[in-house]
């Protein structure tokens, strides 16, 4: 790929050139060769530009440009190597003074070295750029166009609040509904299929039918599983079923054999009819591993595959349905709307010169919705009079990934070619993380900066690099190259981000070829490749339980490595030990352990030597003790010591020592291995995100020296003194605190002094979550209450009056709990247009709660409603009927009473079943008795069937999905494995 070299390049480049700045301190004698290497590099950047545009064909160009990416990273590990040796030696007391002066020779003979190394390199890269202009290569200046002007701050797209431009699509809808639902004999098949090339709408098409209203009135339960290229029997069965039966999740993921997971499948199955979607089934092997876990015999339960291998459903005895590609009136109106967003309703299709050029670009998507969509959406970036250079600009002939590939799907060729220079690594860099998973956005933007992807030019005043890194995130969202699932967060960071499969393969394939990362993982069905078959800089390693990766030999000049879980389970595996030496991997950077537990609580050996560290993280692992020579980390960036919540991690008192530390993660419960002193933070200057922080492990009054933080989450024990502190910090940081979260744990208000300083927590103008454990009696002693909070929590708080009035005027609360005598009312009331932004609610434990009011236009976003241990509540508030979009309605250890209004009596729905809207999935806890399994016939008449019959199906269209369990896949990709993750 010509376009991708000198990006790879440049990023090395600049970075190198921010280093020899940063560490010209310790360079000293060897700073004029380093002056002089950033000099040649640079000069070196503006040919490579040049060069990669004639590399296509020509062999030696392709080589040297290779050339260039090793000695940039050669470079780069001289002046980084020799800058750490010589800054370890320099500490503080005498003992440090008096090795100063037994190295002193040393030291200077390591300078002597190091500037030769240098000028070596410097002769290098000049014969090197005199190679290019010998042969021709000229050096070009970047200039800006619609593909490379700097990135803006744009209004975001998301795919899952923008208008859904179903165009085309309809009649495949109108096709499949009747043969999902048939009873009656017109369809004997229990399969039911989609069948095309990536990108036609398969998916889009199974989720309009999964959800339409007949659908949802005819089956009982609902189960939604992606199936993996890399899949496991196993993994599937377990999928299915806690989707069928979340109430039984633990036991299908820990506790069940394959056998029992057939077993149990089978037989909800036959009890109950079920709809079960397998999206995305690549091979026959797949459905025969699993197929014996579906009844033969019609029992009303049916199938909904998706997949692009006809050979799948063509063995499966299968309906088998193929959507058409659009036709070019299709197209036009599809590709107008993505286009112009919410121009076109207001002035009409696209005319003129315009029109002429949108067409001669829509001719090649060859009818692809995914196509047209990612075309349309590159001009929706350009300004009018860019279009025809859009169009210019779209190569001419097909990228060595597209030889072969059908028509249309060129246009993602030439939606990555359309991207800025620096998006183009930002993006190749998505194809590391497994398919169909959840990228972390935070996460994602950590990587990018550990690796060098962002540039610090594109950095305005005031923003940090990973305000530049949401940035780039936010173009490929517009682009639609990535999709945005979101929960009920509003910060981008907290989001994640779902890839197509296609554009992943696109990654992975351009990716390999110009060796900018590789995967290892299984091949076939159970043998991992031992070695890295490029020379590549990155690598992603998948690992699972099922299978051992003990063999596997990584690439000694690796500078990242992820050790990715691909089990959608939430189950770690196990590091395999002896699977190789870190000390080997020196030069690493980058270091990602995901949901991974070490042997006998240990780290690999050799991880002590990765000095050049910039990111580590042990997100999801489980780790008891974090080990001293942490502290040698000195270029560390991002520490996630997130573990598992059942961990609880000793760490060492080492941490102060990273002063380069950007962002900090503890974990939920963690120690300091120093008993008699808590952990130092006051030397973390640079710290912009600090999450889990506790005032119990951690020294309060360290906060006060936390000038630059971005985000702070604490944790405090009714400590009048740390929370005091806690508040200045606050304070001193107010000008650029983006997210601020704090959790007070055994607080009372019983004092005039502690009432006060809940006063001024509640008027915090940025403070944007606050939980409460503790009695605080009276809302109105609380006073004003800041509207920038996003989320409340109080529990235990005793109030005697209902604190709706006061919280539902809050312009962005999006999340609101009420538990444990939080409320010692009688009635709770939401008033007409309450609660704007709430997208969930949690009431549990209040034992006076009776009644529930919910008025005209209150929670008119709310998604999320659980309800628990409210014994004295008698039924759900008839407003509920006006909320269209609630998603989820979770239900546990309520009166019979309350259960039984939700019941079927006699094939008829219980008096409340008509306030849930029909879209709305409910669970109910395993331990309500009225669910529980049971042979007498009296117990019977007060069980729920779950089924909503023929009668009650005709008498009206509005029913929700009774089945006890969370069956509904919503729009949005990320709860496919909700229950999973």
């Amino acid at each position: 790929m010509a376009e991708l070299a000198e990006p790879v390049v440049s990023f090395i480049i600049e970075r190198l050139s921010n280093l020899c700045i940063e560490e010209g301190k310790h360079l000293h004698g060897a700073s004029d060769q380093a002056e002089q290497l950033q000099s040649e590099l640079k000069l070196m950047q503006g040919l490579l530009r040049d060069a990669d545009a004639k590399q296509r064909d020509d062999a030696v160009i392709r080589e040297w440009i290779s050339q260039s990416k090793d000695l940039a990273y050669e470079a780069e590990d001289l002046i980084e190597t020799f800058a750490f040796k010589v800054g370890s030696r320099r500490g503080g007391g005498l003992v440090n003074v008096l090795k100063r002066y037994t190295c002193i020779f040393k030291e200077c003979y390591m300078r002597h070295r190091v500037g030769v190394d240098i000028q070596g390199l410097n002769t290098r890269v000049s014969n090197l750029t005199s190679c290019f202009r010998d042969y021709g290569i000229r050096t070009i200046v970047e200039k800006e166009g619609p593909s490379s002007r700097q990135l803006q701050w744009i209004r975001r797209i998301y795919s899952h609040v923008e208008e859904e431009d179903f165009v085309g699509l309809e009649r495949n809808v109108e096709v499949l509904v009747p043969k999902v639902v048939s009873e009656d004999g017109t369809s004997h098949y229990r399969v039911v299929s989609i069948c095309g090339m990536g990108g036609v709408g398969k998916t889009t098409i199974a989720r309009k039918v999964y959800n339409h209203p007949n659908v949802r009135r005819h089956f009982d339960r609902f189960a939604w599983f992606c199936i993996s290229q890399q899949w496991q029997t196993k993994e599937i069965l377990q999928g299915i079923l806690v989707n069928l039966i979340p109430e039984k999740k633990d036991e299908i993921v820990k506790s069940w054999s394959a056998d029992e997971l057939v077993r149990q499948l089978y037989h909800i199955q036959q009890n109950k009819r079920c709809l079960i979607v397998l999206d995305d089934i690549w091979s026959f092997d797949a459905w025969e591993c699993i197929k014996y876990a579906f009844p033969t015999r019609e029992k009303g339960s049916k199938i909904l595959v998706t997949t692009r291998n006809k050979d799948v459903v063509v063995r499966m005895d299968a309906f088998h349905h193929e959507p058409r590609l659009l036709s070019f009136d299709e197209s036009w109106e599809l590709f107008q709307k993505k286009a112009l967003g919410e121009r076109y309703n207001h002035e009409g299709p696209i005319t003129g010169e315009l029109a002429q050029i949108s067409k001669k670009i829509l001719d090649g998507c060859g009818g692809l919705p995914l196509a047209i969509i990612l075309c349309a959406r590159m001009l929706r970036t350009a300004k009018e009079d860019e279009w025809l250079k859009v169009l210019q600009s779209l190569p001419k002939t097909k990228s060595r990934w597209m030889y072969g590939g059908p028509q249309g799907l060129d246009y993602l060729w030439s939606a990555y070619c359309a991207l800025p220079l620096r998006l183009k690594a930002c993006f190749l860099y998505l194809g590391n993380f497994p398919n169909n998973s959840r990228i972390q956005v935070e996460k994602l933007c950590q990587l990018w900066i550990a690796e060098g992807l962002i540039s610090a030019e594109d950095r305005a005043s005031e923003e940090t690099m990973m305000d530049v890194a949401a940035k780039y995130f936010n173009e490929l969202v517009v682009r639609s190259l990535v999709t945005l699932e979101e929960d009920e967060v509003s910060d981008l960071r907290l989001m994640s981000g779902h890839v197509h499969d296609l554009i992943r393969d696109l990654c992975i394939s351009v990716g390999a070829e110009v060796e900018f990362f590789e995967i290892m993982e299984r091949e076939g069905t159970s043998y991992y490749q031992r070695q890295m078959r490029s020379e590549a800089q990155r690598c992603a390693i998948y690992f699972n339980r099922y299978y051992n990766v003990s063999d596997v030999f990584p690439s000694y000049n690796l500078r990242s490595l992820l050790c990715l879980n691909s089990e959608r389970s939430g189950q770690g595996s196990r590091w395999p030990r002896g699977l190789f030496n870190f000390k080997k991997l020196r030069l690493l950077r980058v270091l990602d352990f995901d949901r991974v537990s070490f042997q006998d609580g240990k780290l690999p050996e050799g991880v002590g030597e990765l000095v050049h560290l910039r990111y580590l993280s042990f997100r999801g692992c489980y780790l008891e003790h974090l080990p001293s020579y942490i502290g040698n980390f000195l270029y560390l960036q991002t520490l996630d010591l997130r573990v598992q919540k059942d961990c609880i991690m000793t760490i060492s008192n080492v941490i102060w020592k990273l002063k380069r530390l950007r962002h900090l993660y503890f974990p939920l419960a963690f120690q300091t291995s120093d008993h008699h002193g808590m952990l130092k933070l006051d030397s973390l200057k640079e710290l912009e995100i600090l999450e889990g922080l506790d005032t119990s492990v951690c020294k309060a009054e360290d906060l006060i020296k936390l000038t630059n933080l971005r985000i702070l989450a604490a944790t405090a024990e009714g400590n009048l003194k740390d929370l005091e502190l806690i508040i200045r910090c606050i304070g001193i940081n107010s000008s650029h605190l983006k997210r601020t979260s704090l959790d007070i744990k055994k607080f009372d208000c019983y004092s005039e002094e502690r009432l006060s300083l809940i006063k001024r927590l509640f008027s915090c103008p940025v403070l944007d979550t606050l939980q409460i454990e503790g009695h605080i009696g009276k809302m109105s002693d609380i006073g004003t209450i800041s509207g920038r909070f996003t989320e409340i929590v109080l529990n235990g708080s005793e109030l005697d009056h209902d604190p709706m009035p006061t919280l539902e005027n809050l312009p962005n609360l999006r999340i609101l709990v009420l538990e444990v005598e939080a409320c010692l009312g009688k009635k709770l009331r939401c008033s007409d247009t309450g609660f704007p932004e709430l997208r969930s609610l949690k009431l549990s434990k209040l034992y006076n709660l009776e009644e529930w009011e919910v008025g005209k236009g209150a929670l008119q976003k709310l998604s999320t409603l659980e309800v628990s241990m409210c014994r004295r509540m008698k039924k759900l508030p008839e407003g509920l009927r006006s909320i269209i979009t609630l998603r989820k309605l979770k239900i546990s250890m309520m009166p019979q009473q309350f259960l039984g209004r939700l019941q079927m009596k006699n094939g008829t729905g219980g008096e409340d079943l008509h306030k849930i809207n029909s879209k709305c999935s409910m669970e109910f806890g395993s331990d309500d008795p009225w669910l529980e399994p049971t042979n007498s016939a009296s117990q019977q008449n007060n069980s729920f069937d779950g089924r909503i019959t023929e009668s009650r199906a005709s008498s009206s269209s509005h029913s929700p999905n009774l089945i006890g369990s969370f069956a509904c896949i919503p729009e949005t990709e990320r709860e496919r494995d909700v229950y999973l993750q």
